[in-house]
């Protein structure tokens, strides 16, 4: 049984040539998938969800007579 004591951890083949660039590419992607997140949240979502709320509370009254 090998047990490669002292040796680096085997590297997938897709990525035996990487040196970090990947990396350093997958964290700028998360990171403007986090902003585009944040930021449709703020300007869709939140605008929506104030209509909605002003809509039922427009609802319930009318429904209270």
């Amino acid at each position: 049984m090998d047990q490669n004591i002292g040796e680096d951890p085997p590297i997938r083949a897709f990525a035996a040539d990487e040196e970090g660039n990947a990396a350093i590419e997958l964290a700028v992607v998360a990171g403007l998938a986090a902003i585009l997140a944040l930021t449709m949240k703020e300007m869709l979502a939140m605008p929506l969800l104030s209509v909605f709320t002003k809509a039922s509370k427009v609802l319930s009254q009318a429904l209270a007579g």
